[in-house]
Order: structure tokens, then sequence, then C-alpha cells
């Protein structure tokens, strides 16, 4: 049975130990969750998910997949048991029946403080510190 979107937000959730921003996507079926940090460790900038899609155009498209292609340019598809843990996201990739809708993970820091980016689904779960 079809997968369908039926509304795509930007989000703010705090966390225990953090604040982070992004995007939910909801089906029929799931919240589809792209968060990373959204707050200063130190001195630092940090990152955010951004997508140069219209969104709405996406909304009653069916979902057909989610992959993740990272920074150095590995693509994992859901079906993939283990990804690579030693390079970090770099697309989010939601691949739907009106086209992929793309999320790309931006992070800046000094150097010193690296900050969590989440992909959360019912495909796929994964957490990088970009």
């Amino acid at each position: 049975m079809a997968e369908i979107i039926q509304k795509i937000e930007e989000i703010t959730e705090k966390h225990r130990y953090s604040v982070m921003a992004g995007y939910a996507i909801h089906t029929d079926k799931q919240v589809i969750k792209l968060l990373i940090d959204d707050e200063s460790q130190c001195c630092e900038s940090w990152g955010y998910f951004l997508s140069e899609e219209n969104l709405e155009s996406f909304i009653g498209a069916e979902l057909i997949g989610i992959s993740l292609t990272d920074t150095a340019l590995n693509s994992h598809t859901v079906d993939v048991e283990e990804i690579d843990e030693e390079a970090s996201i770099m697309f989010v990739n939601i691949e739907t029946s009106a086209g992929l809708l793309q999320f790309t993970a931006y992070n800046a820091h000094n150097g010193y403080y690296g900050h969590d980016a989440r992909v959360i689904s019912h495909q796929l779960t994964h957490e990088e510190t970009l």
C-alpha cells in the first residue's frame, strides 16, 4: 500500500542537551525527521538542513524510498544494513512519485566542535557528527 506525503514543515525540537532544527515530512504512515544541532557549543557557527526544492509540489506524492549520500559521495539506500561510519551525511534523498526531493546537511564549525545530524524514519534511522 502506498505511503503518501501529506505535509512538509520546518521544525525545531528541544532535546535533552541540545536544540535541533530541520524538517518534518508527514506521511499517512509516519513522520520523517531531518535534524541537525541548532546551537553553538562555544564560539563556532553551526549547521543546518536546506532544500532547494518547491516543497509544496511534493504534497500528495507517493514515498518510494529514502537514501543517504555522504561527503565521500557514497550512496546508501535503506536496504543497506551498515552505513559507512567514516563519512558524514551530505545529502538526504527522498524518492517520490513526483521526483527526487533532496535535502542537504551543511555544517560549519571551528574544527573543535562537530554537530549531530539525524535522519529518523521507519525505513532508516541514522545519526552522524558533521
